[in-house]
Parts: C-alpha cells; sequence; structure tokens
C-alpha cells in the first residue's frame, strides 16, 4: 500500500470527467449563499456514498486493504528468471 506523509490526511483518487459529472449530481445541497448554492465537497460526498456502500455490501469486504499496485511475491521465482544453459 502506498505510504503517506505525515500529517496528511487526503489523498488524490483519479477519475473520468464522466464519472465525476454523474458524481457530483449526488452532491447535497449544504446552503444558499449570496453567489448562489453551495454543495457538499467531494470529500463529503465520497465519504457519504462508502459509508452506503459499506452498510449494503458488508460480506463484500475483506478485512486487510488491497494494494491497487501488483507487488512481487518473494516465495515465487519471477517470471524473467529463465535458466539457460
Amino acid at each position: 500500500m502506498a505510504r503517506r506523509k505525515k500529517d496528511n490526511k487526503n489523498t488524490t483518487i483519479s477519475i473520468s470527467w464522466e464519472n465525476k459529472t454523474e458524481f457530483r449530481r449526488h452532491a447535497k445541497l449544504v446552503k444558499q449563499t449570496k453567489s448562489g448554492s453551495r454543495y457538499e465537497s467531494d470529500a463529503a460526498l465520497f465519504e457519504r456514498v462508502l459509508a452506503f456502500y459499506v452498510r449494503n455490501h458488508i460480506d463484500d469486504c475483506d478485512q486487510e486493504p488491497k494494494s491497487t499496485y501488483p507487488s512481487l511475491n518473494k516465495s515465487q521465482p519471477s517470471s524473467d528468471s529463465s535458466e539457460s544453459n
């Protein structure tokens, strides 16, 4: 799993613009201001969507988080290690 910098609470998640547009459609109104409507932040919306998903898919979750990047399993030989004589 990626390491984070000390005291950094947030990370960046990259999504397509199409998904971002769909995602923002679900944002709740926070308040009306002089300059217009203010909606919840992406972080608040993501937290709400994730909480809903976890509540409704509790059996799909593993105890340990998974890395998005593969790591070499040291107990298995590398595919590069071909024996040539």
